[in-house]
């Protein structure tokens, strides 16, 4: 998926939140540090740090002051092969698409061709939801804003097709789904971002990977930004990872071309320091415009009430209002910070991710994501700004290592019952020859026994194969968490074998005494 988590990957969080909490308690957070004027080295030894402690393959890293780069570096490796990441290596940047997506949209606002407040379906007149009436009623500015009412949809994140129509196809799916609050009302949805890519498309005429190529790439001067996974594999891109508990494995995953505006593009942290320059200097990247100081200047306020702009989320740093957007898809995540007032910018990429990286950021962070690089990122920028250091969070490698030994405990148990089940197969045999009860106290007795048996290995197990076959969410939780996907799948077909064996058992030392002492049909003379 791209930068913000379903509800799948919300339930593998939620059910590893407690685990933080005392995971924070039990850790205590890194000291605050002090960076000198123009001095880079405490943002280098940072990073270094976070790398080694939570095993980051490899990362890049953009630092902007003013209209100038003042640190541009890579660390790591990009791929098992051992390419080192330079400031060139191009990533998936995730939700971080989205601001491009908007800007392309203010762009066409700008030149007369889209009106924020004119409703989608002038420019898809074919453009519906599950409600009519709600249909007519979404704006563009509920696209940008994410007030249109659409769920954050798992569905379309399935679909692995990379013709060229299938961004169309994922909007048109939407004439199935139902509003999940009323229009105006704030939530989160990759499918607002779908359908702006798409009036992009309707609109300028061009497919919108062109349109982005052409209208912000090239000004931009962004020669390592994509939008096709297999141009920026010819141009060195990283190899992403997943954490599996704990460990980067490296992970080959779907590129979902349908979600492209909202979480696939790609770049570098060269590239996306330009992209910065342009966001804090009114739209300008040295003698080239991409958008009037006005509209660059609507873009970073969010609406009365809301923290999210039209493209950019609102967030506090040691008390200072910054702009913010975060990115993730299931082996990738970058975040990008920067100050309006200090005009002061960081984006940070890294070539990892797993579901369990949204709970090891800051706590309290206003943020739509929770991912290391966010953390990260709001680090660098008061090393920048000469700032003490904000809380540092519980961090991937607690959270892993709590989470690590909760399944080792719990494989524990497991191993336990099955080793101690041909004891209680001989417990249950020395039950049935003492034939306590007998008749239908026997027979009690029996269906007793089964049925908590049955309570503890087939219920709960079942829900989980159930979910699986009929959830397309199933399928993200896999890419995101694979490690405790699998376990969980192993340990309930584990389970389950274990209870049939146990019913197996109870029959053959119980039911056979049962049988025996029922009475026999009198037999003909």
């Amino acid at each position: 998926m791209n930068a913000k988590y379903t509800g799948a990957i919300a339930f593998m969080a939620g059910v590893c939140l407690v685990l933080s909490g005392l995971g924070a308690f039990a850790f205590p957070q890194n000291a605050r540090a002090h960076s000198a004027p123009g001095d880079f080295n405490a943002v280098d030894d940072y990073i270094t740090a976070r790398m080694a402690t939570s095993r980051i393959p490899g990362l890049s890293v953009a630092i902007v002051q003013g209209d100038q780069v003042v640190y541009l570096k890579g660390y790591g490796q990009a791929d098992p092969s051992g390419h080192v990441v330079t400031p060139q290596t191009p990533f998936i940047i995730g939700s971080i698409s989205k601001t491009f997506t908007a800007l392309a949209v203010m762009q066409l606002v700008e030149s007369g061709k889209v009106n924020l407040d004119a409703p989608v379906q002038r420019y898809l007149p074919w453009f519906r939801v599950a409600d009519p009436h709600a249909s007519a009623q979404i704006t563009v500015r509920n696209l940008l804003n994410h007030t249109s009412g659409l769920p954050q949809k798992a569905d379309t994140f399935v679909w692995t097709d990379q013709d060229a129509g299938v961004l169309e196809r994922s909007v048109r799916y939407l004439q199935t789904v139902a509003l999940a609050r009323s229009i105006g009302t704030f939530g989160y949805s990759n499918a607002n971002y779908q359908i702006l890519g798409l009036v992009i498309q309707t609109v300028s005429g061009q497919s919108y990977e062109a349109y982005v190529a052409q209208h912000i790439f090239a000004p931009l001067q962004m020669q390592t930004s994509f939008t096709s996974q297999q141009q920026a594999q010819q141009h060195g891109m990283a190899m992403g990872y997943r954490w599996w508990f704990g460990f980067p494995i490296p992970s080959t995953l779907p590129y979902i071309r349908a979600e492209l505006p909202a979480g696939y593009l790609i770049s570098s942290a060269q590239d996306m320091a330009h992209f910065l320059i342009a966001q804090m200097n009114g739209g300008q990247y040295r003698n080239r415009s991409i958008l009037s100081p006005q509209g660059i200047g609507f873009m970073q306020t969010p609406p009365a009430r809301d923290a999210y702009g039209t493209g950019w989320e609102s967030a506090q740093l040691n008390g200072r209002p910054l702009l913010n957007q975060d990115g993730a898809t299931a082996n990738f995540q970058a975040s990008v910070f920067f100050d309006p007032k200090a005009r002061v910018g960081v984006f940070i990429a890294a070539n990892v991710m797993n579901a369990l990286d949204g709970l090891s950021s800051p706590p309290g962070a206003v943020s739509i994501d929770g991912i290391t690089t966010r953390g990260m990122a709001q680090s660098v920028v008061s090393l920048a700004t000469h700032q003490p250091l904000p809380d540092q969070g519980l961090g991937i490698a607690r959270t892993s290592l709590i989470v690590d030994l909760l399944v080792l405990v719990l494989t524990g148990v497991l191993v336990l019952a099955l080793a101690r089940m041909p004891r209680r197969y001989r417990r249950w045999a020395q039950l049935a020859r003492r034939g306590h009860g007998r008749g239908r106290a026997q027979w009690s007795e029996l269906a007793q026994r089964g049925g908590g048996i049955a309570a503890l290995h087939f219920v709960w197990p079942a829900a989980l194969f159930y979910l699986a076959l009929t959830l397309p969410e199933w399928k993200e939780l896999v890419w995101y968490q694979p490690d405790l996907t699998y376990w969980l799948s192993a340990v309930a077909i584990l389970v389950t074998l274990k209870g049939g064996i146990e019913l197996a058992l109870l029959w053959r030392v119980f039911g056979q005494r049962y049988r025996s002492q029922m009475p026999q049909p009198a037999q003909a003379r």
